[in-house]
């Protein structure tokens, strides 16, 4: 009988372990690619840390005598399982979809301790157990209005501090204007840094040491402080090193300021949770404490057998895909355009993990300027969905300043087999109006099936899941135009001049054909 409830222990824990592996696998893929969820790495470690600290504190169980609705819970939510990992192989960018994953773990991790030790274990371990939110990325309306809001007043204060400091600068929505030029339009797209970061750590040190909840907002309230200022330094350090050595000077400096800036935040967070921190030592459980109760036996067996079967279903549904029809395009620049010029990729722009990329402005001849960003992601690889999505009008050029005027219907290009549907938006800045066209192609078409607009909704999302999408090879090409009043004939303009410029290909490239061949720039 020992060697049957050790056998039943081991399968209790590595099918939890089996779930929990299995949402940090797909948050991970924000963690590898978004600079401010990069600290998600640390989240399980620090989570596993609580744990063992609340089990040295655990109070003696009271398992409930209803059972039903925490059997219920457990059914409904392992039944979504399914439905959600499917969404998140085919479209992993859904942040939606990664909540609905963590809040289903840990729902069922919620059900099983209440099942075996009741409510006071319960309510003990739900911190380390909820302690995974703080990695699983905002919804990105949230985070953007938040971000974006606090990048403009950073760029306030910047400006402020440097005109104090006798470097005369000037903002333009979160841009910074100095004698060298502009600095800030690849901060716009990042974020505040060390934001969600500080969060965490706040809400970290506050369960570790026990604080009462005044502290613990205290703490959380001083961390936002922190690292709102801390940006500010890091701001002004960063233009001030532009203005003295040039605007490329800040490749060189951009991430050890980062890195500087973060470390003084942390280490002003523990500053002031020492301080706060009560005068008591740590509580130890009783020497005498009766076990948990197991949980039942089909229940476990139920629940392991389910996990595989929706781990191995999901796999077999995409493994299972027919094969597409695979159309790559590339772009013929239009080098001998008046006042055609690179635009540099920098440091950050690389980081978005693209393998080739291009960025470029000239003269049409009607005296319209343009500005083109073009992007490729080979095939292959689980976040290139997410990294391709990542920055786009609706989040890049507002962050930068830009007013977002309006929406127009979608504008279809087709040339050969290729057929690319484009956003279609309006911004302003700077007192002129720029029409924005703004594309994801992804390789691969059912064939006889029509291009949609990436609507990023819900049915374009199943639709991926029907046609069993994963890992595929992304493009992205935006073109900006200033200089033309009105949209019908930033339209007109765009549609006649953007088929001249594709090139249909057959296969891919040779120069990013394999990945050692990866190359930041495409001539």
């Amino acid at each position: 009988m020992n060697h049957r409830w050790r056998g039943f222990a081991w399968l209790s824990i590595l099918t939890f372990l089996f779930l929990w592996a299995g949402l940090v696998r797909s948050l991970s893929a924000f963690w590898s690619t978004n600079p401010q969820y990069a600290y998600g790495w640390t989240v399980p470690a620090l989570a596993l840390f609580l744990l063992w600290e609340c089990w040295h504190t655990r109070p003696s169980p009271a398992p409930p005598k209803r059972r039903g609705p925490a059997f219920l819970l457990i059914t409904v939510l392992a039944a979504s399982l399914l439905p959600i990992r499917l969404l998140l192989e085919a479209t992993p960018d859904w942040r939606l979809a990664q909540w609905s994953l963590a809040i289903a773990v840990v729902g069922i991790s919620f059900s099983a301790v209440y099942l075996a030790s009741g409510r006071p274990w319960l309510l003990h371990f739900a911190f380390p157990i909820t302690f995974i939110f703080v990695a699983v990325p905002w919804p990105t309306k949230i985070e953007q209005g938040i971000i974006q809001t606090f990048t403009s007043w950073v760029a306030t204060l910047t400006v402020t501090g440097l005109n104090v400091c006798a470097v005369p600068a000037i903002q333009e929505g979160n841009l910074i204007r100095i004698g060298q030029g502009v600095v800030g339009i690849e901060e716009a797209c990042s974020g505040v840094r060390s934001f969600q970061a500080t969060i965490m750590a706040a809400l970290f040190l506050g369960q570790l040491w026990s604080f009462p909840l005044r502290s613990r907002l205290v703490l959380l309230g001083s961390g936002v402080v922190f690292a709102f200022f801390c940006n500010v330094g890091r701001a002004m350090l960063l233009t001030w090193i532009a203005e003295r050595d040039g605007i490329p000077a800040i490749g060189k400096w951009h991430d050890p300021a980062g890195f500087t800036i973060l470390g003084i935040c942390f280490v002003g967070l523990l500053g002031l949770a020492l301080l706060l921190r009560p005068k008591l030592g740590r509580a130890l459980a009783p020497a005498e404490i009766s076990p948990p109760q197991s949980l039942p036996c089909a229940l476990v067996a139920a629940l392991a057998a389910w996990a595989v079967l929706v781990a191995a279903g999901t796999e077999l549904w995409y493994r299972s895909a027919p094969p597409g029809n695979p159309a790559w395009w590339r772009i013929e620049w239009p080098e001998q355009k008046p006042a055609f010029a690179e635009i540099p990729l920098t440091p950050t722009v690389k980081s978005i993990g693209f393998d080739s990329g291009r960025q470029a402005h000239w003269r049409e001849d009607d005296g319209s300027r343009w500005t083109m960003f073009h992007f490729r992601w080979l095939p292959g690889v689980a976040t290139t969905r997410i990294e391709a999505r990542w920055h786009n009008p609706d989040i890049c050029l507002p962050g930068a300043g830009f007013l977002h005027i309006a929406d127009y219907e979608p504008s279809v290009i087709r040339k050969g087999d290729i057929e690319l549907v484009f956003r279609t938006y309006r911004f302003d800045a700077h007192e002129q109006k720029y029409y924005v066209f703004f594309c994801i192609w992804e390789d691969h078409k059912e064939p006889g099936a029509a291009e949609v607009p990436e609507a990023w909704s819900p049915a374009s999302r199943w639709r991926a899941v029907v046609q069993r999408k994963r890992h595929l090879g992304q493009q992205t090409l935006e073109v900006a135009i200033t200089g033309i009043e009105n949209e019908q004939d930033a339209r007109t303009a765009f549609e006649r001049r953007i088929v001249e410029f594709l090139r249909p290909d057959s296969i891919l490239p040779a120069e990013i054909a394999s990945p050692e061949k990866a190359a930041t720039t495409a001539r």
